[in-house]
């Protein structure tokens, strides 16, 4: 009997082995069947650097050149993998393990089923970086306006503080910056302006530099702009020296005649006119043309140009001249200050004066217009040289003698006497 049972059981322990090999291939074919493995991606992860200090105390500042974002995959079972979201995991780039060819490691960590997964790195598992000194210069500021005053103002004054700032960052971008600008709107504005600017950096060439990787000491600057009133002053221009011999100073003309200058009120109140540089007119015998900038003319003190034209246009013409005699008759002379009503004898009848100038000049030369005249003040009876005074016409000149002899006699005296001629003017 015993020999029978030993026998059944030598003869199904294959049968049993091969048994549970199935029922464990069945096992695992319904649990993968209901929980298989997979693999998910999350890609444009952002890498967040830790450790920077490292290049912080070594007066280094860096640039993400590549590997600010990456694409991991995880695989696992199915209802872990899916449970997880790109919240549940951490990406980080330690300065600390820089290398020596500015390259850090990039590692991504499960907050949690970190044990159940196994994340797959592709072919960017590393940030590199450019690395370069920081630099730090003091940068002046410089206030700027937009728009323009209300009427009868200018821009005075501009004043910021502090009118120095400190700027840190890497060398490449703080080598270019050379100024620093507040910008204030001052259109329509009739009153002084005191403000809070956020400053903008510039290069040589004036062009806007980008902040984001450099610092400044302060984020808002203090400016004042002074709102002045103007002043409309006429200009003056004279000549210096003489046209050539036959020649005449003819008509100046300039334009603008006025120019508009601003200032604080009391430096305003003491000037009220410009003078131009004077033209040399020395030996010239043909009309001079000149511009004048109003840039290069030395103005009152505390006084400054409001206006964006400042060329002068100047034109003095030489002109040639031409010459008349003209016979002044003794009736045509007017007699002054004669309060004691005395008699004027004139020793000539005519006296010839001779007029040089321009062509169109002489011909307004009449005696009407020169308006002859002797004065009697301070003359004694008897007999006188006088000077006859004539009216200035513009571009004329009188050579010659223009005196003339004259007796004083008071008509209710019978006494005679003799009376040495004297020389008057």
């Amino acid at each position: 009997m015993k020999e029978k049972i030993d026998k059944y059981l030598s003869g199904n322990l294959s049968l049993r082995i091969l048994s549970l090999l199935l029922a464990i291939c069945l096992w695992i074919l319904v649990i993968n069947t209901e929980d298989p493995i997979t693999t998910r991606t999350f890609s444009g992860m952002e890498v967040t650097i830790t450790n920077s200090d490292v290049l912080n105390n070594l007066n280094q500042t860096y640039q993400i050149a590549s590997g600010e974002k990456i694409t991991f995959s995880i695989k696992g079972k199915k209802t872990i993998v899916d449970k997880l979201k790109r919240t549940d995991f951490v990406v980080t780039a330690d300065l600390s393990e820089l290398s020596s060819v500015n390259a850090v490691p990039i590692k991504v960590t499960a907050k949690k089923y970190a044990d159940d997964i196994e994340i797959i790195l592709g072919n960017d598992k590393t940030m590199t970086l450019e690395v370069e000194d920081l630099q730090q210069v003091q940068v002046p500021v410089v206030a700027e306006t937009n728009g323009k005053p209300a009427d009868g103002y200018s821009i005075g004054k501009k004043v910021t503080n502090p009118n120095l700032i400190s700027v840190k960052g890497p060398v490449s971008i703080v080598k270019n910056i050379k100024q620093v600008r507040v910008a204030v709107n001052v259109d329509d504005v009739s009153s002084d302006i005191v403000t809070n600017v956020e400053p903008v950096c510039y290069d040589s060439d004036g062009n806007i530099v980008d902040t984001k990787r450099i610092k400044l000491d302060v984020d808002k600057i203090k400016v004042k702009v002074e709102i002045w009133k103007t002043k409309k002053l006429p200009l003056t221009l004279k000549t210096i020296g003489k046209p050539a011999n036959g020649y005449v100073l003819g008509t100046i003309d300039y334009e603008p005649k006025y120019v508009t200058v601003t200032g604080e009120t009391k430096d305003l109140e003491k000037v009220s006119k410009l003078e131009l540089p004077s033209i040399d007119i020395t030996g010239k015998k043909s009309t001079v043309e000149k511009t004048i900038d109003l840039n290069d003319v030395a103005l009152p003190d505390g006084i400054s140009l409001a206006q964006e034209e400042n060329a002068i246009m100047v034109k003095v013409n030489i002109d040639q001249t031409t010459e008349k005699d003209l016979t002044i008759k003794a009736d045509d002379i007017q007699i002054l200050n004669n309060e004691n009503h005395y008699d004027v004898e004139f020793e000539e009848t005519n006296k010839k004066i001779h007029l040089m100038g321009l062509k169109d000049s002489l011909k307004k030369a009449t005696i009407e217009n020169l308006r002859p005249q002797i004065d009697l003040k301070d003359l004694k009876l008897g007999n006188h040289n006088v000077t006859i005074h004539f009216a200035d016409i513009k571009n004329v000149e009188i050579s010659g003698s223009q005196k003339i002899g004259i007796t004083i006699i008071d008509k209710n005296d019978t006494t005679t006497s003799d009376t040495e001629t004297e020389e008057d003017e």
